[in-house]
């Protein structure tokens, strides 16, 4: 008489692995934020007040003489202005593009590096889209929109990306064809809107892609 088999045990699955990636809260927040500021903004126009957008921008976006010369309305707005700029938008279209695109793949960044490191990466690229747009364009403003900072999360979740893939030897063309169609889309934008400001977006991207690869490498280490 043989001993009957042992039933083995079913590994459980939790509903947490199964549930898509989510946004960090930092992020939710900074998405109402702006969607906020430009209903306002829409608000003031269709009640009679469309100067409040021009005022807004003067006090609240980019521009690269007041960064040159250190100067502004307000103390403090040339470093201020660095801030605020990334909340502003040029309309309703132009701020669905950009909070679209960065609740798509901020999600999956978050997901992969934490919300910590993504809000790092998400500032140090709107900055460093900020600087690129003072350095080839001194004397322009004014500038508004995430899309500096959009396509600094967009180029550090492909630097990170290429990191593990590497590491874990899987094929790369999937990546590739992302970064072709990222590019695809900055110049098919730039060309269909002359007044994109592309500096800013090369320097987000150039930020982000720097802090992805480093963050994948320390943390590969």
């Amino acid at each position: 008489m043989t001993d009957a088999p042992r039933p083995t045990a079913i590994p459980r699955v939790t509903s947490r692995r199964l549930d898509p990636p989510r946004m960090p809260g930092w992020l939710r927040l900074l998405i109402v934020v702006c969607c906020l500021v430009e209903a306002a903004l829409l608000v003031a126009g269709l009640v009679g007040y469309p100067g409040v957008r021009q005022l807004t921008f003067m006090a609240g976006a980019f521009w690269s003489m007041l960064f040159w010369e250190g100067a502004g309305l307000y103390s403090g707005q040339w470093l201020l202005m660095f801030l605020t700029y990334g909340l502003l938008h040029a309309g309703p279209i132009h701020l669905a593009m950009n909070m679209i695109s960065l609740a798509a793949v901020g999600r999956e960044l978050g997901r992969m590096i934490g919300p910590g490191q993504m809000a790092l990466i998400y500032l140090a690229s709107q900055i460093g889209g900020a600087l690129a747009f003072a350095l080839m364009q001194p004397l322009a403003g004014p500038m508004i929109g995430a899309s500096g900072a959009v396509f600094g999360v967009a180029a550090a979740l492909v630097g990170h990306a290429a990191v593990t893939l590497r590491r874990r030897q899987r094929s790369m063309a999937p990546l590739a064809r992302a970064v072709v169609l990222l590019l695809a889309l900055n110049i098919g934008l730039t060309l269909l809107m002359p007044s994109i400001a592309w500096q800013a977006h090369l320097g987000g991207a150039v930020t982000g892609l720097i802090l992805g690869l480093a963050f994948a490498l320390a943390r590969h280490r």
